[in-house]
This record gives C-alpha cells, sequence and structure tokens, in this order.
C-alpha cells in the first residue's frame, strides 16, 4: 500500500500543473524567510547543505546567498524545471526521492526541509535517509506542519469568526474544526504517554477536488513522533520548538509538542 501511494504522489507531483503554480505562487522569498534564517541559524559557517524538497528551488538558492555550499533536491523534475533559472556556482540540483537519497553516508554539514517530512508514505525510513547523510556532529532541521495539533481548532475558529472561512477538508465548519481539535488533543496526549513510536498514515487526496492545504499529506505529522525516532537514532535534540514570532516563544515554552509548526533541530552524535 505504502509503494502504491509513493507513486501516486510521485505521479502528481510530475502532472499537476495547478499544484505547482500554487507552490510558485505561494513559496516566495517572503515565506521562505523564515525556513532560511532558521537553518542559517544553526548552520555552521561554509557547511554543505542539503535541501530536501526544495519545490522550485528557491529555498536553496536563497541559502547559497549565503556563501553555504547547497543541493538541493526534489521528487518532482517538473517542479525542479523552475530552478533553471535560480544557478550560482555553490548550488547544485537533483531529482530524487528522499526515502531512497543518492548520496553517500556522511556527506552533508547540514540536512533540512520544509513541508516536506507530512508528504511522505514511510517516515521512519526518511529520517533514517536524512541521518545516513550527515555526517557526524552534523545538524538537520525538520520544518512542516503538526497535523496532530489541537490549536489548528484554535485558529481556524477564529479565522471563521472574523469571516476568513476554514481550511479546506480539515475543518470548513466550526463544529468540523471543534471535533478536529478535540481528535488531535487525545491523539498527542497518547502519543505523549505512549513508548512507542508511531506514525500514523492517511490516503493523500489527490483527486483535484482539493489542492494544497496539505490535502496531500501522506502522513499525519506529530514532533512526538519525530523527536522520539531521532532520539532513538544516534541524534540529539538541541531545539524542540524553534521560533520566530512572540507567539512563537509562547508555545515554545509552554507546549513545545503541541504547536501547529514542526520545527525540530537535531544533532547527529
Amino acid at each position: 500500500m505504502k509503494n502504491e501511494e509513493r507513486e501516486n504522489l510521485r505521479r502528481f507531483y510530475e502532472t499537476s500543473s495547478e499544484y505547482k503554480d500554487l507552490l510558485i505562487k505561494a513559496h516566495d522569498r517572503a515565506y521562505l524567510n523564515d525556513y532560511v534564517n532558521t537553518v542559517l541559524k544553526y548552520a555552521r559557517k561554509g557547511s554543505y547543505i542539503l535541501d530536501l524538497g526544495c519545490g522550485s528551488g528557491l529555498s536553496s538558492y536563497m541559502l547559497s546567498e549565503h556563501g553555504h555550499r547547497v543541493y538541493g533536491t526534489d521528487i518532482s523534475s517538473f517542479f525542479l524545471a523552475e530552478a533553471d533559472g535560480l544557478q550560482s556556482k555553490n548550488l547544485g540540483y537533483q531529482v530524487c526521492d528522499v526515502l531512497d537519497l543518492p548520496f553517500r553516508n556522511e556527506s552533508f554539514d547540514m540536512v533540512c526541509s520544509n513541508e516536506l517530512i507530512e508528504h511522505v508514505t514511510d517516515t521512519g525510513r526518511a529520517l533514517l535517509e536524512m541521518i545516513r547523510v550527515l555526517k557526524k556532529g552534523g545538524r538537520t532541521l525538520i520544518m512542516g506542519p503538526n497535523l496532530c495539533s489541537p490549536f489548528w481548532a484554535v485558529m481556524d475558529i477564529a479565522n471563521m469568526l472574523l469571516g476568513r472561512g476554514g481550511r479546506q477538508l480539515w475543518a470548513e465548519t466550526k463544529l468540523q474544526a471543534l471535533k478536529l481539535g478535540f481528535k488531535n488533543l487525545a491523539l498527542s496526549l497518547r502519543k505523549k504517554f505512549s513508548k512507542k513510536i508511531e506514525f500514523i498514515y492517511r490516503k493523500p487526496d489527490l483527486d483535484g477536488k482539493f489542492v494544497g492545504g496539505d490535502s496531500d499529506s501522506a502522513y499525519y505529522a506529530s514532533p512526538i513522533d519525530i523527536e522520539r525516532f531521532l532520539k532513538a537514532n544516534s541524534m540529539r535534540i538541541i531545539r524542540l520548538y524553534e521560533y520566530s514570532t512572540f507567539s512563537g516563544r509562547i508555545v515554545s515554552n509552554l507546549f513545545p509538542r503541541l504547536g501547529p509548526y514542526v520545527s525540530i533541530v537535531a544533532e547527529k552524535i
């Protein structure tokens, strides 16, 4: 089943012009600044950085502007075709799957990804590949939505009260948002107090009815899963919830595993 979903996602990312247009429009410099600045914060001087799931290549190009050698990858040659206009001497690109990275062991000083982990069909395998190609003492940064966060319900309902509407598929009504919030709270608490690493998967919506908004997510992403798996595989957590805003600082201090985003920094022991 995982292999079938993996191929369905690959095909979708290679053919969906609507998704590509949304990706290019939404993931502009302003949107990517938080991710790029976080990578720069934890990357040592002159690092060789692997930027996974880089889409159009813009995040990789932005990182290369700061003196690092960067290699950007994406599963879609359709997306990476946009990188033809984003070139520099410190930058390279390759079409590949995070589940089978074509790099030698311990090749990179830093391995990072933004809004990738929720789209993989085998989270453990993806994380092991990231660890494998990371040098000892090297760092990884994993960013994306915490799809198990109960805080999404708060934000969804607030947006609906302000007339902005809810999130397609996930919370289109206040009642749907409230139910999702309680479900996510129960799920996160169960994960927190369990000793097991439990990656929960979902069938991506690829029929075109919904485009974007994590409708194409395959993994019901949770920082609890990722933290536990990294610790079990020779990684030391440096930062459980990286923040760039005042509200992020509050969440980081009070609810680092329940916040709406995954932003984990770890170092290979």
